[in-house]
């Protein structure tokens, strides 16, 4: 069995004004969107109190957080309106239990948005800015060790994880 265990380390790159990735150094962290569907709550007859029921394949608000030790120039180029690629790399270790042996893993993350927020941070003597934007994703497509197990393309209707699109039947049905 492989255990994993916590992140060594990570790289982060992000679409420059003229549209090409480039490295954005000295991040604190990141913190990555979270998958949360749509619901609706249920009630009535034949149910016990309530259900909040998710809507099938309907996702909610995606946010990527960037959190930075200061304020950049780089930061400011994110501020900007219009679409920003993303590129995440980090790599974790992992512990096999099998062999006693130590090993890494690779994940990938692929992402499109636009800046909701822009936080500059703090001007404090002897401390970091700690400011951090956030960026409302509608594209996000992650790979472990070469292998895609998650894409999410809003504007395509694609809905794909482990291979199985969960949209496709629904685009059928509105044909």
């Amino acid at each position: 069995m492989k255990i994993a265990n916590k992140t060594i380390q990570y790289r982060l790159k992000a679409t420059n004004t003229a549209g090409n990735l480039e490295n954005i150094d000295d991040t604190a962290n990141v913190t990555l969107p979270s998958i949360e569907k749509m619901t609706d709550t249920q009630s009535g007859s034949g149910i016990m109190g309530e259900i909040d029921m998710p809507t099938f394949a309907q996702i909610g608000s995606m946010v990527f957080t960037i959190s930075n030790r200061a304020d950049t120039p780089q930061y400011s180029m994110l501020s900007r309106p219009g679409e920003i690629k993303f590129e995440l790399v980090w790599v974790i270790d992992l512990f096999d239990t099998a062999g006693a042996k130590i090993g890494i893993q690779q994940h990938k993350l692929f992402m499109s948005g636009v800046n909701k927020t822009y936080g500059m941070g703090n001007v404090e003597v002897n401390a970091g800015a700690d400011g951090s934007s956030e960026f409302e994703i509608y594209y996000l497509r992650k790979i472990i060790d070469g292998k895609e197990v998650l894409l999410i393309d809003k504007y395509n209707f694609k809905y794909v994880v482990h291979g199985v699109d969960y949209t496709s039947n629904i685009l059928t049905a509105l044909q």
